[in-house]
């Protein structure tokens, strides 16, 4: 039995009501003595109307369902001069005019004059090609309120009636959404101030007019001394607070035309226009840095602050960057010059500038291969395998990134991660690097290479990342391996930073089985007292102890209290850069349980670790 069929119209309601009106045209060409027979009963009784007045129901004569009319505001029958032949009675409700008035106008006394020219053009279109055709338009209705419409016209000539059909939607509450749209994409929700979307475009737009102008542009960035701690010590309201009253205080002190923004959590920046001078831009950083050291209140509680700030000119005053792409844009020579003055100790304000000094000319370029490399895929992960010290089976391997430099070949990390982090793409760096590494995994679990957990470094700025702990869950949920196969390998000075947040985001991820091993052990200041209190299962003695363990007593001595400290909280211990056999016996006798180096093998890509695994050159520990 065939099932029963419901047929719906795949066109919108006010495309059939368009067409329907186009068709009546043609009919109304083709049969004017049909009009008579169709008129209403009542029609002698009725008042006469104007003979040119628009007819009040030539869609229900068409056979337009009067619901199809709810899905246009404004439905209407033109002749070929725009004069109105008819409108239905929604549209005449919707635009606030007479019929009889109406019917002495045209499209044009309805359209904006200056706008005259866009309806000319719609018209044209429309008359030329037969097809529907569109344009936004201004519309006054009721002789004094101007609305935002669009417009769709087709021509009825190939019907027989020269002229046009047409629909008009209100498109103010668009226009409105779009606009709110627009300024919360472009604007810090918390402040009110512009963000760092809206600062990028200002910033284009000012190189341009500085290099146009044969001018300078400035920018400030300014950033909140140690602003956890309000925080930390008042809540997270306190700080909101506080980083409003910050903005209200740097848009009070920049001048008029200098734009303010929110760049990020507690860093602002002001954008100085073309035409700007050393001098403007230094004074203002001065007068920001005063403004910000006044007392905060906060329900009674006076809070002090200080700030670092960076000030930067596009060209700068050798002119060098002018015309040299975005690369050397304000924003980056801004950023170079905050963290300078973070580095000196904050309460302080650096100026960029760029020497003649060689080395800073090849860091430039060396910034702009990294962000191409980004873009071309130049990365690559290398591996490190890890082996009991006693059996030399391996337990697991390090994954280690790798630059492969089109010009320069191999880049090593000591050079481009502290690069990566001084221009803010560790994060994206780190994040590739966890997702390659989870994928790798799981492509040797399929060729039967089955290896106890694979580790991956974790730099500072990744680790306090907001979206780091999201980050880990996507990794582990595309790829499926068991978050207890994967360590993150992070540095003592990462966890002094803030003791208490690292405690918080090691909790998070070990509970759900992600370990941890403290990198470069013994190059910090890590107390007993400290590594108690973080969920840590691995240390690692970094190279420099392993490297003159044979000759020297004291490197003995620290690695012997290394061994100790580890047996003493549980932990596993790692032993990095064994080289000869003499370290290895050496640690072994020490009671280090791990040992990773060129003894073993090099950092490999995964073919060649595959390779020499299937070759039996390495020898994976049984479970």
């Amino acid at each position: 039995m065939q099932a029963n069929r419901i047929n719906v119209s795949r066109r919108a309601p006010w495309r059939i009501a368009l067409d329907a009106l186009a068709r009546a045209c043609g009919s109304a060409a083709r049969e004017p003595h049909e009009r008579a027979l169709d008129a209403r009963p009542d029609a002698a009784d009725a008042p006469s109307a104007p003979p040119d007045a628009p007819a009040p129901d030539a869609p229900v004569r068409a056979g337009v369902p009067e619901a199809m009319l709810g899905a246009v505001d404004f439905l209407a029958q033109l002749d070929d001069a725009l004069r109105f032949q008819y409108v239905s009675d929604a549209s005449i409700e919707f635009i606030g005019y007479h019929r009889d008035y109406l019917s002495m106008l045209t499209l044009h006394d309805l359209v904006a004059s200056e706008e005259a020219d866009e309806l000319h053009a719609l018209v044209a279109r429309a008359r030329a090609s037969g097809k529907l055709e569109s344009a936004t338009l201004t519309v006054v209705k009721s002789l004094t309120y101007p609305i935002c419409v669009e417009l769709r016209l087709v021509s009825t000539a190939a019907r027989g009636t020269p002229g046009f059909a047409l629909a008009a939607f209100d498109v103010m509450h668009w226009r409105e959404r779009e606009a709110s749209l627009t300024h919360t994409l472009n604007h810090d929700a918390l402040t009110g101030l512009d963000n760092l979307v809206s600062l990028k475009d200002a910033i284009s737009a000012a190189q341009a007019e500085a290099e146009l102008t044969r001018t300078h542009a400035g920018l400030v960035l300014l950033d909140i001394d140690d602003y956890q701690r309000i925080n930390r010590a008042l809540g997270y309201d306190a700080g909101d607070e506080l980083l409003r009253e910050t903005a209200r205080r740097i848009q009070h002190t920049a001048g008029h035309g200098e734009r303010v923004a929110r760049v990020a959590g507690d860093e602002f920046a002001v954008l100085l226009p073309a035409g700007s001078t050393p001098e403007l831009a230094e004074s203002l950083g001065r007068r920001l840095l005063t403004a910000i050291a006044q007392p905060y209140r906060h329900r009674g509680q006076h809070t002090h602050l200080s700030a670092s700030v960076g000030v930067a000119l596009y060209p700068d005053q050798s002119g060098k960057n002018a015309k040299s792409g975005a690369h050397t844009s304000l924003l980056r020579m801004a950023d170079h010059a905050l963290a300078q003055a973070k580095e000196a100790g904050g309460n302080a304000l650096v100026f960029h500038t760029i020497d003649d000094n060689p080395a800073d000319a090849e860091r430039l370029k060396l910034e702009a291969d990294l962000y191409e490399a980004v873009r071309n895929g130049e990365f690559s992960l290398f591996f490190q395998p890890i082996t009991k010290i006693r059996t030399g089976a391996v337990v697991g391997v390090e994954a280690l990134m790798r630059w492969n430099h089109p010009v320069h070949g191999l880049v090593p990390p000591s050079t481009f991660i502290p690069l990566a982090e001084s221009i803010g793409l560790i994060n994206y760096l780190g994040n590739w690097v966890l997702k390659a590494a989870c994928m790798q995994i799981t492509q040797w679990d399929a060729i039967g290479i089955r290896l106890d957990y694979i580790s991956v470094n974790v730099s500072p700025q990744q680790f306090r990342d907001k979206r780091f702990t999201a980050a880990v869950k996507e990794a582990l949920a595309l790829t499926g391996i068991d978050a207890r196969r994967l360590v993150f390998e992070i540095t003592e000075s990462l966890l002094m930073h803030d003791p208490e947040e690292a405690t918080r985001l090691l909790e998070a991820l070990t509970s759900i089985g992600i370990r941890f091993a403290v990198d470069d052990f013994g190059t910090g200041y890590s107390s007993l007292a400290y590594l108690q209190r973080f969920p840590l299962s691995k240390l690692k003695i970094d190279r420099s102890f392993v490297e003159n363990l044979i000759t020297s007593r004291n490197n003995r001595a620290i690695v012997s209290a290394v061994v100790g400290l580890a047996q003493s909280l549980g932990l596993e211990l790692v032993a990095e850069g064994v080289e000869t056999e003499a370290q290895r016996d050496l640690l072994a006798d020490l009671g280090c349980d791990h040992i990773q180096g060129w003894l073993i093998s090099h950092a490999l890509p995964s073919d060649e670790l595959a390779r020499s695994f299937q070759s039996n050159s390495l020898v994976l520990h049984e479970t």
